[in-house]
């Protein structure tokens, strides 16, 4: 029996992935509880773990599946064969330092933000960007900055994707109001965002150019609400920017 295919995806295979987020999202899981989270038969779900397992994508322990290792491995071939990895690895830790918050270097993927590179050296900043976690483009700081350097075209079917829905009772929920916050981020060179994609937190991003004048990405830097005021925002994109300058002298030297 050929596998059914969904559009243009086949359902195997769909299924499979989605198995594999679902034991993300539930930080490990059994079978019952996969096949009511996928709405599929338990033979269904065994099946499709079965052969996860066979090639090391899920791993067992006693009754719960969780993720397995192999997919580190391909993260981490994903995240370093990236050309501008080996640069962020160096100037985000000094960010991070000079600020005392968190800082991390995020690009742009399929339509949503992944961070390629975090680190964190305030204490009393919860580590939410976890590297290669993905989030929405409109709810954060970074999605904004890289955005602001798309047109509306492009901005508009990444929406049309992906949607704008609701993180907190802070995020912009509407094509047109987020259009008119991307002009606002252009004009002033930076985006922020204050408790649009999780409550209590905020944070300050720039884009980084390649020399062809390409953005490749973001450097963000967030940290708790209670630490941020005006002059802290400003020194914050202050440190933004000599590290923006940093990372854009460093990718042109190695084109050369």
């Amino acid at each position: 029996m050929k596998p059914r295919r969904t559009g243009n995806t086949l359902q195997t295979t769909d299924i499979s992935l989605r198995l594999v987020e679902l034991i993300t999202e539930l930080d490990g899981a059994t079978l019952a509880e996969l096949a009511e989270e996928a709405e599929l038969a338990k033979s269904t779900v065994h099946n499709h773990l079965k052969t996860l397992a066979k090639y090391g994508y899920v791993s067992r322990e006693a009754d719960t599946y969780h993720v397995g290792l192999k997919l580190y491995h391909l993260g981490t071939y994903a995240r370093e064969r990236n050309d501008v990895y080996g640069v962020a690895e160096e100037i985000v830790p000094e960010l991070a330092n000079e600020t005392q918050l968190e800082a991390d270097f995020t690009v742009e993927e399929n339509g949503r933000i992944v961070s390629l590179y975090d680190e964190s050296t305030y204490s009393d900043t919860p580590s939410y960007l976890v590297d290669g976690r993905l989030f929405y483009v409109h709810s954060t700081a970074s999605g904004k900055a890289i955005l602001s350097r798309y047109s509306d075209h492009r901005v508009r079917e990444i929406l049309d994707r992906w949607g704008l829905p609701a993180q907190t009772d802070h995020t912009i929920t509407s094509t047109e109001a987020f259009l008119d916050e991307l002009e606002r981020v252009r004009n002033r060179g930076y985006a922020t965002n204050v408790e649009e994609a999780i409550d209590g937190m905020w944070a300050v991003s720039m884009p980084v150019e390649t020399p062809r004048g390409e953005v490749c990405g973001a450097i963000n830097v967030y940290g708790p609400t209670y630490v941020h005021d005006e002059s802290r925002e400003r020194a914050v994109v202050d440190a933004i920017a000599e590290k923006v300058d940093a990372f854009e002298r460093t990718l042109s030297t190695e084109s050369q």
